[in-house]
């Protein structure tokens, strides 16, 4: 006679109902998209990031910024979607442009599909490799990421910025298998992809003694940034800081940074200043913990931003689950947890409890060690890296 199964092998209620929800929520989402999709292929940024690949390949990469250009090879879109104004350019490093390329042999509708494809595909890795946990509690974590709004957003407008958290997540897997060189290299990847996310997180690794993989990152984005001039040239690069400047005259760039509270001005700046100041010295202070080195050099960055978008905030997606990995107290959980809350009033634009939640995260993060961890750090500041 066949045993019945036993109630310890079943997952506890709360865990069970939080997946269901997450499910439920993530299905929303994904199904928001696919209504999206059908009723405009064609998507504000990834159209503008398709036109500039394809103004490179046509006319030279030194066309890219280059706003004549782009509304040119824009005519043929759907009304709408045709007027690229100083206010919406192309702004981001050739990098995208070059990743792009490949794409533009396709009809727009299909290449961005497709670039979804690989973004979705950029964020399972990212889950399978660096979220904690196994089992169901492993799986709701990537349900939960797919539910939440800066994720469907940068989704829908085909950012980069599951890629860039690809690479950084790579960069700490690398670390962990103490490969220091290769990690500074995936991270000035990233660096090329969005500087403003990332910016502080290799100067925390280096505050934290990780000086080789500081020297990996610096002579990657040295090497970038020899390609980025020879490829764009002279008239590139002033066209590329044109973009910015226009770019950044528009204040929907800052909205979710301290300049919505503040303003713009020195006042914002110095605390934006002052929260990058602090996560170095967190850095170091946590330094014997890579999981926490990480996660507080994404926290600095996204709080040390002057220029943030919605979908910029997916990055603490990999800093939740890195400093989970570390095994920190309920009390810190929670506040991980109210962390979604804060993450979808964004969706309202609401940026201030997100504001906020950024500042008690760092505040937590420098409040002290934790008396245990789930594993070791693989890399250790005494063999220096």
């Amino acid at each position: 006679m066949t045993q019945p199964e036993s109630h310890s092998a079943r997952p506890p209620l709360w865990l069970a109902s939080a997946a269901v929800v997450v499910a439920w929520a993530a299905l929303y989402d994904i199904g928001v998209w696919f209504v999206q999709f059908a009723n405009q292929p064609v998507h504000p940024d990834f159209r503008i990031f398709y036109v500039a690949a394809e103004a490179g390949l046509r006319y030279g990469w030194s066309r890219i910024y280059d706003l004549p250009t782009l509304r040119s090879l824009s005519t043929s879109f759907p009304a709408g979607q045709t007027d690229i104004t100083p206010q919406l350019p192309f702004i981001h490093p050739p990098l995208l442009a070059w990743l792009i390329a490949p794409l533009t042999a396709l009809p727009l509708p299909v290449a961005y599909a497709l670039w979804c494809a690989v973004l979705l595909g950029a964020l399972i890795w990212v889950w399978y490799v660096a979220a904690p946990y196994s089992g169901l509690r492993k799986l709701s974590l990537l349900l939960l990421a797919l539910a939440i709004w800066p994720v469907l957003d940068a989704f829908y407008f085909g950012q980069p910025s599951t890629l860039q958290l690809a690479l950084v997540a790579g960069a700490w897997w690398l670390c962990m298998k103490d490969r220091p060189l290769a990690a500074g290299a995936a991270l000035a990847l990233a660096t090329g992809l969005k500087p403003h996310t990332v910016i502080l997180l290799p100067l925390a690794l280096a505050a934290s003694g990780r000086y080789r993989v500081f020297l990996g990152w610096a002579a990657g984005c040295a090497l970038l940034a020899v390609a980025f001039a020879l490829t764009l040239g002279s008239s590139g690069i002033s066209s590329w800081w044109q973009a910015l400047v226009y770019g950044q005259s528009d204040p929907g760039q800052s909205l979710y940074t301290l300049a919505y509270v503040f303003g713009t001005g020195p006042a914002t700046y110095a605390l934006e200043a002052l929260q990058g100041a602090a996560a170095l010295v967190i850095a170091w202070r946590r330094r014997s913990d890579l999981n926490v080195v990480f996660a507080v050099g994404i926290v600095g960055s996204v709080a040390f931003a002057f220029h943030l978008h919605d979908y910029d905030y997916i990055e603490l997606l990999l800093a939740a689950w890195l400093v989970l990995r570390s095994a920190p107290p309920l009390w810190h959980r929670l506040w991980l947890l109210a962390g979604i809350g804060a993450l979808m009033a964004i969706a309202l634009a609401q940026p201030i409890p997100q504001l906020v939640w950024d500042l008690g995260w760092l505040a937590i993060l420098g409040a002290g060690v934790y008396g245990r961890r789930t594993e070791p750090s693989a890399v250790s500041v005494q063999a220096g890296l």
